[in-house]
């Protein structure tokens, strides 16, 4: 949901905007943390052979990707850090991903 979806649903139902409901888009993100997304799109995945399980980001081309953005050395640790907690939390959503389609019976 858009925030002007979210604004018209908001006015159609004559309900109050609650600030905290408001999404939150591309734009509002800090432009660190846009850059940090997009330094995290060029780092490859690694995935287990065998099964096929995903194994999280390779990040050995991660210093070469914060020279190529220039990003200050002060950030390094921060994008470090919000890159981890992406994978982590994508890491989760494939293994749920994988897990439903494991559960339905194939038809």
């Amino acid at each position: 949901m858009t925030k002007d979806v979210y604004y018209e649903m908001c006015e159609m139902l004559s309900k109050p905007i609650i600030e905290d409901n408001i999404p939150v888009e591309w734009e509002d993100l800090p432009e660190q943390v846009q850059q940090c997304f997009e330094i995290y799109s060029f780092l490859p995945d690694r995935w287990e052979g065998m099964s096929a399980t995903f194994m999280g980001k390779d990040y050995s081309i991660v210093f070469y990707l914060f020279d190529t953005f220039q990003v200050i050395e002060l950030d390094r640790l921060l994008y470090l850090r919000l890159m981890s907690n992406i994978d982590g939390i994508r890491s989760k959503l494939i293994q749920n991903k994988q897990k439903q389609k494991e559960k339905k019976p194939s038809q």
